[in-house]
Order: structure tokens, then C-alpha cells, then sequence
């Protein structure tokens, strides 16, 4: 099956090129556009996209409550950001529970790979902007959320590979477990670190200095 993916930019230029780009792809399918977050919620519920790929800067209802209301009523569609922005708007964008985030700088296979990584359920950001993030959330930590490790050790490895965007099987079988034994792992990390998503849980490690 193709992945289905809603474009979301005020550019039509952007749109246009990004259709014309993805449609090439046998395993990719633009369903919809739209030019802000209001109609990008509309189309949604019309064409239950796999992927929104969205800028951040838009008029109307902009792309971070965007992604936070994506995420609240949507939770099964993931969402990457296209921002020429760079860091600006990481930490913002991956709290209100982004999957990807990248720069339009970004070349046209890149691109393609990273919207089949979060159709996957992994973590991707702009290789530019990984080290930004860890020194920014590791900074957070050592300013004074001194957080006690809540995770067990092999949970602690197993939260690593997830923010290097390793898929629950790449896990497996790095660490020599089943993948029934990391999706439980998986859960539990969720639920220690009170997020939704690998996403968030991601995000939540790097606020805690746990990665």
C-alpha cells in the first residue's frame, strides 16, 4: 500500500514541487493540500493520511498547535515538519509531538527516506539539527531538572536506539532480544516517562539527560 501524505504549506510553488517529487515514488501517495493548519485538520478527517508534512510558519492556525491538534485527534496520522527555519522551532515542534523535522535544504532522497522512516515509527531529524537538540535539552538538565533515572538500564539502551531511529525489530536484534520482548519494553518506557508516543518519549529522554 502506498504511504498517503498530506502536504501543508502556504507556497504553491512548495506544494507543487513536493507533489511532483513524491508521485515519482510507487510507494507514495499526495491525497491532499492545504495551505494552513485549519484546512490541514479538515482534510484529515477526509483522507485519513499516513504523513503530514507541514512548514511551521503559516497564516491562520500555525504548524505547532497544528501538530499538537494533529496528535490530539488524529493520533494514528505522524507528522514531519519542512521548515526552512533550522532550529528555531525543534524542541517546540517534537514537545507538541512531531515525528520528523527537517530543513528545505534537505536533498530529495533524504527527504523520501525520511518520510518512509516515520511511516515506520521512527524519529528523524535534520542531521544539522540532532547535535542542537541534545546540547539544548542536556543544557535544560543540568540547569537544574535533575531527574533520577527512572529506567532500567537495558530500558535506558532501548530508548537510545529509538532516538537513533531504530525500529522495534533493528532493536531486537542489536541487544539479542525478541521483538515481543521490546514492544513491552517499549510500553513500559512510555509509561515511565508519561508520553504518548516514541516521539515524545524521545523528547522527554533528552529533557531528563537520559540520552
Amino acid at each position: 500500500m502506498s504511504i498517503r501524505v498530506l502536504l501543508v504549506d502556504d507556497h504553491p510553488v512548495v506544494r507543487h514541487g513536493l507533489r511532483r517529487m513524491l508521485e515519482l515514488e510507487k510507494d507514495m501517495e499526495v491525497v491532499a493540500e492545504a495551505v494552513d493548519g485549519e484546512q490541514a485538520l479538515n482534510e484529515i478527517g477526509t483522507v485519513s493520511p499516513d504523513i503530514v508534512l507541514l512548514d511551521i510558519r503559516m497564516p491562520g492556525m500555525g504548524g505547532i498547535e497544528t501538530i499538537r491538534q494533529i496528535r490530539e485527534h488524529h493520533p494514528e496520522t505522524n507528522v514531519m515538519v519542512l521548515t526552512m527555519y533550522g532550529n528555531q522551532y525543534l524542541s517546540q515542534a517534537i514537545e507538541a509531538g512531531a515525528m520528523g523535522y527537517l530543513v528545505k535544504d534537505v536533498g530529495n532522497e533524504d527527504l523520501i527516506h525520511a518520510i518512509r522512516a516515520v511511516h515506520r515509527g521512527q524519529s528523524i531529524l535534520h542531521p544539522s539539527l540532532s547535535r542542537e537538540l541534545f546540547n539544548e535539552f542536556a543544557s535544560l538538565a543540568k540547569g537544574g531538572n535533575n531527574y533520577k533515572s527512572c529506567l532500567a538500564p537495558r530500558e535506558l539502551e532501548i530508548i537510545r536506539l529509538i532516538a537513533a531511529g531504530s525500529t522495534n525489530k533493528e532493536i531486537a536484534a542489536q541487544l539479542f532480544l525478541s521483538e515481543t520482548t521490546v514492544k513491552r519494553s517499549v510500553s513500559r518506557i512510555l509509561d515511565k516517562l508519561e508520553s504518548k508516543d516514541r516521539a515524545e518519549a524521545v523528547s522527554e529522554a533528552y529533557k531528563r539527560g537520559l540520552i
